[in-house]
């Protein structure tokens, strides 16, 4: 542990990524609860994929991936959301149909791109060590807006994630709530690829608020053991990856596992109740 926190010192590329890990673990913990509660887990999983075409569309132009990103990030999950509130399809399969229509549309673009085309397994599996100041800088920005958001409006958003009928009855701008979840959500995935990558970026936005689910005794206790839970594992996982010389988005991931392992298990199973005659 010692080693570790002097490498962090000596080495500039360590220490943006140590910095980049609580960005993330913020972002992700402040969103997981958000995003487990309103069930849209698939969601934020499409968005992921989307990147992907965003970043291969970014090369194939010869731009900066990062605003391309951006763009189709939101587009999926804009596209999703309008068409399965038009009730005319569901979220599930709106989702169905982008997600491999995005992936389709990336694999094209890196197949068009003429010369060299850059290493896609970064992005999709992620490299921490690869992060820019730019990305820290847009980490940061995003946390931010994220943080300010939840706390701003986290009555319309306790109301939103829990029984959107139910807020709507009671005058809560529910439309707005959902797109600007959706804006957190697009922004949090594109701002969190170089860390865990499109596959394993899903596991960062789910996890943590399924763990804080098991002692949350509230949605403001969730938020707050789901952000905690999220740091630990971003520091953790980043430790274990520079002892063992293993992918630290990877070992992240396990974190992450093995907490909601640790929960799971030691959270008592309720008695069944009996059937009232």
């Amino acid at each position: 542990m010692k080693g570790f926190f002097s490498d962090l010192i000596q080495y500039h590329f360590l220490f943006l990524a140590f910095l980049a890990s609580l960005f993330v673990g913020v972002l992700s913990g402040m969103l997981s609860p958000i995003i487990v509660s309103r069930k849209i887990e698939y969601i934020s999983d499409g968005v992921a994929h989307a990147t992907f075409a965003g970043v291969a569309f970014a090369f194939l132009i010869s731009v900066s991936t990062l605003p391309v990103a951006v763009l189709a990030a939101i587009l999926f999950a804009f596209g999703v959301s309008f068409f399965s509130r038009k009730q005319r399809a569901s979220e599930n399969n709106m989702i169905g149909i982008f997600l491999p229509l995005f992936m389709a549309l990336g694999i094209l673009f890196v197949s068009l791109t003429k010369g060299y085309v850059p290493d896609m397994m970064g992005f999709l599996f992620g490299n921490i060590l690869l992060v820019s100041e730019t990305d820290l800088w847009f980490l940061l920005v995003v946390a931010i807006a994220v943080t300010g958001f939840v706390a701003l409006f986290f009555r319309e958003i306790q109301f939103y994630a829990f029984d959107e009928g139910m807020a709507k009855h009671y005058g809560v701008p529910v439309a707005f709530i959902h797109y600007f979840t959706l804006l957190c959500l697009s922004l949090s995935v594109v701002a969190s690829v170089k860390i865990a990558g499109v596959i394993l970026v899903n596991a960062f936005l789910i996890t943590p608020g399924v763990t804080a689910r098991f002692v949350a005794k509230s949605f403001k206790q969730m938020i707050v053991y789901s952000v905690l839970l999220s740091l630990f594992a971003c520091y953790f996982g980043l430790y274990l990856g520079y002892r063992l010389n293993a992918p630290p988005g990877t070992t992240m991931v396990f974190t992450l596992f093995g907490e909601f392992l640790l929960f799971y298990l030691s959270k008592p199973r309720k008695k069944p109740s009996l059937p009232k005659r």
